[in-house]
């Protein structure tokens, strides 16, 4: 497994200077956690202007994190077990991959130890490599001087200023972006492979054109599938004929992938039900594409 490895469903793990640092999704126990968090004197002037701050709001947040996960999620940060922040993120453009962070607020408390560094580590591992997102970028308001050097430190990019984009306090402020793409983390290449050909095979759904896909596997590639009675194809125009024949209706997401021996393993659903699982996609590559992909279907 990889630094910052999932240890189980929504929770990602890195021990730091002895310190169990752990992201994991919110859920309704938080709730008092997180109304508290954001109601802090120390923390309110940092949160962005459309932020929740009521209790009905945080708790519609924690619901859509829950039933949407790979285009919403709202983490609480914890230290040794302890609640100590909270962070997240929104899809900004699915065809491209590119996601925005947001809400990230650390507990007065924990302030000092740098456990946003950490924790903000862990989530572009779980975007990137988990949901297979391309970018992350965030915008952070000129005068917190404090997330900006925290952005630089877990390597994003300061990228441009939108001059006088805010209005807040009654006054107009800069909002200073930053960005992170996948280049600019360690992604093993089977895994970069995997969400590359998700991407296509979305964007044929989209365009009703499959001829890109099938560039993406070696001439002697098998398709197979289990749970379903089709298949397998072997070699790439017996997969070029499959797909022209009966072509999938559906864009696929991707919640979580693992490598074992050569092979990677991908849980997937389909967009129209973004929260249920549909199956596990297992690939191995060959010189950059794709040599064997066996697509499962275990639904119930």
């Amino acid at each position: 497994m990889y630094p910052g490895h999932t240890t189980g469903p929504g929770y990602v793990c890195c021990p730091v200077s002895g310190r169990q640092i752990t992201i994991r999704r919110t859920r309704t126990d938080d709730l008092d956690f997180l109304v508290e968090l954001v109601s802090h004197p120390d923390v309110q002037p940092f949160l962005g202007g459309r932020a929740a701050r009521d209790r009905d709001a945080l708790a519609a947040e924690i619901e859509r994190s829950e039933g949407d996960p790979t285009s919403y999620g709202r983490f609480v940060i914890e230290v040794d077990g302890v609640r100590a922040g909270v962070m997240g993120f929104e899809v900004e453009n699915r065809r491209s991959r590119i996601a925005h962070l947001e809400r990230l607020a650390v507990h007065p408390d924990h302030r000092g130890q740098r456990v946003s560094d950490e924790a903000a580590r862990l989530l572009q591992r779980q975007l990137v490599l988990e949901l297979g997102y391309h970018r992350l970028q965030l915008e952070i308001y000129a005068f917190n001087e404090r997330a900006q050097r925290h952005a630089e430190r877990v390597g994003f990019a300061r990228e441009g200023v939108r001059r006088k984009a805010y209005w807040r306090n009654g006054e107009w402020l800069d909002g200073v972006l930053y960005a992170l793409v996948r280049d600019d983390l360690e992604v093993p290449d089977d895994i970069a492979l995997l969400h590359d050909y998700v991407m296509v095979h979305n964007e044929c759904v989209r365009t009703g054109d499959w001829k890109p896909l099938v560039e993406w596997f070696t001439e002697g590639a098998q398709l197979a599938f289990k749970g379903v009675r089709v298949g397998p194809f072997d070699g790439r125009e017996a997969i070029a004929a499959a797909y022209d024949a009966q072509p999938p209706d559906d864009e696929v997401v991707i919640f979580g992938t693992d490598e074992s021996g050569d092979e990677v393993i991908a849980r997937y659903g389909w967009l129209r039900e973004p929260g249920k699982q549909a199956g596990r996609m297992l690939m191995t590559q060959r010189d950059g594409k794709i040599e064997k992909l066996l697509v499962t279907f275990e639904e119930g």
